[in-house]
């Protein structure tokens, strides 16, 4: 009894102690059966690798996002694939880097290229997983719009037929996976109840009023909040938009502080994308955003930035324009009128862009990118990274104080040995060849 009691205690802290180091995980290990399943119902793939450092601090929160996603019973199954393991599967997907992350709806293949937080991650798979286009009731509307502030809505009111519909339907189908669709239904014995599609941001609503081929373009471009904060994560979700990106560079902490001239500026530019509505040209031209430290903007200018800023980027040519006001004397008005000429510019190609994609601004930026991640690493981490290049660093110098102090002349005697042994040894055959010689004739 004591024996059995003996091996049930061992085996309860054994398999303890496998869950504590392998942690139960709603997470599926897939294979390349993937390919023949992954059409049916709604999966959320990582696809990795074993040796990439992305990859393993991802991991962590890819569980965590499966355990969310599984809590909220949703029908969305999560999981991940090592592409080392079955590069069938990444070649027939065009996996191009790791991690790549997909959502899969039914034959619908979405793109992950949000933030690698938990809250994105599942924010990114709920909305993937909603209804495409949800039909409320008026009552409703409100609720909509509380949460329209945080991500715009698009809303169609009317009958569920009709060109108009059709179009909604169209984009809604192409563009779920950025924004949340819904249909209210007429109200009955209103008259005033028309056809119309809405977009709700800002607290504001915002009308289609162009051809309805151009819906889905309208939905792309107005997806974003009127000031929003760009990262690097989302910056090119912005730029894809065909707007050109007013950046704004302040600063989380400095822009609540009443004192702060940066705070000044933040609202001033706050203010200038609250005007902009109201001019349609340049509505459909800019989107404003701002940044939080000056880290990014560097890198795109391959300069080093300060804050205050404000400089306007096109993320499809890289290329950026600079006003000529300092950012602390600006105003609403300066601010405006520099987009005006920016925009003019840009359509007569009289203003001077800095920066772009030609072979020696790639090579440039390849270079300041190397150098500015080192200096964020000594100004980050200066002992690891004193450790990191200065152990090689040490090694190879005393590698090559070894090559060069070293001797590598030849002694002569090394080779021929001493001229005065190589003349005893000739003279003492000059002596020993004559006695030969009278030996001979002596023998005859």
């Amino acid at each position: 009894m004591a024996k059995l009691l003996t091996h049930s205690i061992i085996a309860f802290i054994i398999l303890h102690a496998s869950e504590a180091i392998n942690p139960p995980t709603s997470v599926l290990d897939l294979s390349d059966k993937f390919l023949e399943v992954k059409d049916e119902g709604m999966w959320f793939v990582e696809f990795y690798a074993p040796w990439c450092a992305h990859c393993k601090r991802l991991h962590p929160i890819w569980d965590q996002v499966g355990h969310a996603l599984s809590d909220s019973d949703l029908p969305i199954r999560v999981g991940k694939l090592d592409c080392t393991r079955f590069p069938a599967v990444s070649n027939k997907l065009g996996i191009q880097g790791y991690p790549t992350i997909l959502f899969f709806r039914n034959e619908h293949v979405i793109d992950y290229r949000g933030g690698r937080e938990k809250e994105s991650l599942v924010s990114f798979a709920k909305r993937c997983a909603a209804p495409i286009v949800e039909t409320i009731e008026a009552s409703q509307l409100e609720k909509v719009k509380l949460s329209s502030r945080s991500q715009p809505s698009f809303v169609f009111f009317g009958d569920s037929s009709g060109p108009l519909f059709d179009a909604f339907n169209t984009a809604a189908n192409a563009k779920f996976s950025i924004a949340r669709f819904y249909s209210v239904s007429p109200i009955q014995n209103d008259s005033s109840f028309r056809q119309r599609v809405i977009v709700l941001k800002d607290n504001v609503e915002i009308e289609f009023n162009e051809e309805l081929d151009k819906l889905t373009e309208w939905v792309v471009r107005e997806r974003w909040a009127g000031f929003i904060q760009a990262t690097s994560s989302n910056l090119a979700e912005i730029g894809a938009s065909g707007k050109l990106v007013v950046l704004i560079v302040s600063s989380e902490t400095q822009k609540l502080n009443s004192s702060s001239p940066i705070r000044d500026f933040h609202r001033t530019a706050e203010d200038a994308s609250k005007e902009l509505r109201k001019q349609p040209s340049l509505w459909n031209r800019f989107q404003f955003a701002w940044l939080d430290g000056p880290d990014l903007a560097s890198q795109i200018q391959m300069a080093t930035v300060s804050e205050p800023h404000l400089f306007v980027f096109n993320y499809t040519s890289y290329e950026y324009y600079l006003s000529e006001d300092e950012p602390t004397q600006m105003t609403t008005k300066s601010i405006l009128t520099f987009l005006e000429q920016t925009a003019d510019g840009v359509d007569n190609e009289t203003i001077f862009a800095f920066g772009g994609r030609h072979l020696i601004t790639r090579i440039k930026r390849m270079i300041f990118e190397l150098y500015w991640n080192i200096a964020q690493m000594f100004a980050t981490q200066p002992l690891l990274s004193s450790c990191l290049f200065g152990v090689p660093i040490a090694f190879l110098s005393i590698i090559c104080y070894s090559i060069c102090s070293a001797d590598f002349t030849v002694d002569r005697d090394e080779f021929y040995g001493d001229e005065d042994e190589l003349l005893d040894d000739e003279d003492r055959e000059e002596i020993e060849l004559p006695e030969t010689d009278d030996d001979h004739e002596k023998a005859e």
